[in-house]
């Protein structure tokens, strides 16, 4: 069943951007917590909220559905991390984190997936404090997202010239209500590049495309964590 009101959700260097899609309006927010994206959602009934973080954290080894979805990726399979381990949210630096990691995955962790613990910590938090949030909040990635939306991986990259242009011309035509392209240059116009990257609207867009189709659980019967959330991706069934 096609959702009216959802959120696509994802991070950036001043806190999260928030596209939200309603039966009226496209529109972006900008907020400074996860706790705050929550109480966003609320706030318009969103029935749907997909965020592009991990969400289910292993206790030892590596997701099935971050192998499942670098393997969909095919050549773009890099766009896709592994989720650290739950120990890791506790860590208090990369190199404790990295060899946290690899005493329970067998692999250390990158200094990217470092940099998004915070993040995950937040939504975790987020999660397990409310009941409700652990219904609608899913994990979701914008490459899968597109991946479905073109039939195939995309071969140009989010950061280039190119590969914007051609992802905002998909989001046009899967996109229910507004213009995706009005709504991504005028956050651009008020928001700077240093707080906000032309990657993270279009990423939240994508999202919140997503979010208002029929959805796939990545991998189909997904485990549960150790806290009882899913391991799972969740991306668009088919191109529409």
């Amino acid at each position: 069943m096609a959702r009216s009101t959802v959120m696509g959700v994802d991070g950036c260097r001043t806190g999260w951007v928030c596209a939200c899609n309603t039966s009226e309006a496209l529109s972006i927010e900008i907020t400074d917590s996860f706790s705050a994206v929550w109480r966003l959602a609320d706030s318009i009934d969103a029935d749907r909220i997909l965020v592009d973080m991990p969400i289910g954290l292993p206790e030892t080894g590596r997701r099935t559905c971050d192998s499942v979805a670098r393997e969909l990726m095919g050549p773009r399979a890099a766009t896709v991390f592994f989720a650290p381990v739950r120990a890791v949210l506790d860590a208090s630096s990369h190199e404790r984190a990295s060899a946290m990691n690899k005493e329970k995955s067998g692999y250390g962790l990158s200094i990217q997936a470092w940099n998004l613990v915070p993040k995950i910590r937040e939504v975790d938090t987020v999660l397990q404090e409310n009941s409700d949030a652990r219904q609608q909040v899913l994990e979701a990635h914008p490459e899968l997202a597109f991946r479905a939306f073109a039939g195939e991986p995309l071969s140009t990259s989010k950061s280039s010239k190119s590969g914007r242009k051609q992802r905002l011309e998909l989001l046009c035509e899967v996109f229910p209500t507004g213009d995706p392209r009005v709504v991504y240059r005028e956050t651009l116009e008020r928001t700077y590049r240093k707080d906000v990257a032309r990657d993270d609207v279009i990423d939240a867009l994508a999202l919140a495309a997503s979010a208002t189709h029929p959805l796939e659980s990545i991998p189909t019967s997904p485990p549960t964590d150790a806290t009882g959330l899913p391991m799972a991706i969740h991306a668009p069934t088919t191109p529409n």
